[in-house]
């Protein structure tokens, strides 16, 4: 499973593998580097871990136990160059719009007694 947080601008890739010993997210956001993004293991066997990524498609599957490729099934898939196919993910974010101008402070003024002083 793959989420994306527009607020954090991060995407959390999740699989549930309880007999895993070791599962890495592989794909072109990080040049298919087998062990550079390794997921943390949680309770009943879910792994997880966050990438921050830029808005756009990217490919990518999970690799277990350094010898299995597997995909999210719960995310596209496209064929690719080894016969097989990739899972993708749509990173899109919303604009940002600009914050509202607050209007200016009032500046307080010293109001001033009949006889020229401040109060």
């Amino acid at each position: 499973m793959v989420k994306v947080s527009p607020k954090t601008k991060k995407i959390s890739f999740q699989i549930t593998l309880p007999e895993a010993d070791t599962v890495y997210v592989v794909g072109d956001f990080n040049g298919w580097s087998g062990d550079a993004t390794p997921l943390k293991k949680g309770r009943g066997g879910v792994w997880k871990t966050d990438v921050k990524l830029e808005s756009g498609d990217y490919q990518f599957r999970y690799l277990v136990n350094h010898n299995e490729w597997v995909n999210d099934d719960e995310a596209p898939a496209v064929p690719n160059q080894f016969g097989s196919h990739n899972s993708v993910v749509h990173v899109e974010f919303p604009a940002v719009k600009p914050a509202a101008k607050k209007p200016a402070a009032k500046k307080a003024t010293a109001k001033k007694s009949s006889n020229g002083k401040a109060k």
